[in-house]
């Protein structure tokens, strides 16, 4: 019988890093035992690393009007190609941190996952990675601040943006064990300290009885590299200038590559977004969930599910940045930027020099033929 596992994020926790290593190393961990399948779906703006996407995509018309009957066809026509190759591995992985959040995957539909699954003969099994709130709702900021967004992060906890996400855990967790069965709930907890191997990819692994060997393809940069501190406030101040909004703008990889040099040379803030008392009044209000999640999925009789320090410093106010500090960053993107012209100045120069060498040869045997 074959095992069925959906990776459902949640989002922020590694995710990409775990697609990424795994769509590398396809045909190695096959080798071992463990399918990650490409069931050949491509939607737009989504990573094709991202195979369990066609479980729970939004697809919309050309008036932009959600089709939900398409969704659910998709689901099924996934399920089927999933089916279809069963008899092939003992294991399959199906990963896509949009599962968590999205409210359309409930008890009913994941139940209906399990039964499609289940009468084909395979198990289901759902992956979760859990991060302290307070940690979470900073970064899920952060990430669209380094897309596009220009509101501040007080105003950011209390809008409705701040609401879609799914931070209950233990309400959320509940709803996919109604479906699955909480004996089907493996939940693993985003800290370096509690990570199999000392980092997710060497947990993740574990989960299958695989340790990381060096027979393992990895990827040579940071999937998904965050901004944060001083040199995010530069680009939430950026975003008001439409030119600054599009994901994939000049400005965000320059800010990255600043922001490594300046932790590099100490000294500089990585951010505190809330102020002391916003803190404690936020990490209460899922105390009570977190502690039954370390007592009924990891067996925690203290009821500790997060083990890092909850880390407040300073006045207790947020933080804010200096108009010195807001230059200096600024400097760094107009020299960094001028660097790269220059660059490019001097590669399109190397490129004309052999071009402009046989227009003077031309040039010159004219002369030659004119002058008889």
């Amino acid at each position: 019988m074959s095992t069925v596992y959906i990776h459902v994020g949640t989002p922020k926790t590694g995710t990409s890093a775990i697609q990424v290593f795994f769509t590398k190393n396809r045909k190695l961990l096959k080798e071992k035992g463990v399918c990650y399948p490409n069931l050949g779906f491509d939607f737009p703006g989504i990573n094709s690393n991202r195979n369990a996407h066609c479980l729970n995509a939004y697809i919309y018309d050309e008036n932009h009007k959600r089709l939900r009957d398409r969704e659910r066809e998709t689901a099924d026509q996934a399920l089927e190609k999933l089916i279809g190759m069963l008899d092939r591995f003992p294991n399959f992985v199906l990963s896509d941190e949009q599962i968590w959040n999205n409210k359309d995957i409930n008890t009913e539909r994941l139940n209906h996952y399990k039964e499609k699954l289940a009468e084909a003969g395979a198990d289901l099994k759902i992956i979760v990675y859990l991060r302290r709130q307070d940690l979470l709702i900073q970064s899920y900021w952060a990430q669209q601040v380094k897309e596009n967004m220009t509101t501040s992060f007080s105003d950011y906890l209390v809008s409705k943006k701040a609401k879609y996400f799914k931070l209950d855990y233990q309400k959320r967790l509940q709803e996919m064990a109604d479906a699955v069965g909480r004996e089907n709930m493996i939940v693993r907890v985003y800290e370096k300290q509690q990570y199999y191997g000392g980092n997710i990819i060497s947990d993740f692994l574990h989960l299958f009885d695989l340790e990381m060997t060096d027979e393992y393809k990895q990827s040579d940069h940071v999937v998904n590299a965050s901004l944060e501190g001083a040199c995010l406030e530069v680009k939430r101040l950026l975003n008001n200038n439409p030119r600054f909004t599009t994901k994939l703008n000049f400005v965000v990889p320059m800010l990255t590559t600043i922001q490594q040099e300046m932790v590099g040379e100490g000294g500089y803030s990585t951010g505190k977004y809330f102020s002391e008392k916003e803190h404690a009044e936020f990490l209460e209000k899922y105390r009570e969930g977190n502690e039954e999640i370390a007592r009924d999925y990891l067996g925690r009789e203290d009821g500790i599910l997060f083990k890092d320090e909850v880390v407040n410093e300073g006045d207790g106010e947020a933080e804010t940045y200096s108009a010195e500090e807001m230059v200096e960053i600024l400097g760094k993107v107009i020299v960094m930027q001028r660097d790269r012209i220059l660059q490019k100045n001097e590669e399109l120069a190397e490129l004309k020099a052999p071009i402009n060498g046989i227009k003077q040869k031309v040039k010159n045997l004219a002369h030659k033929v004119l002058d008889r």
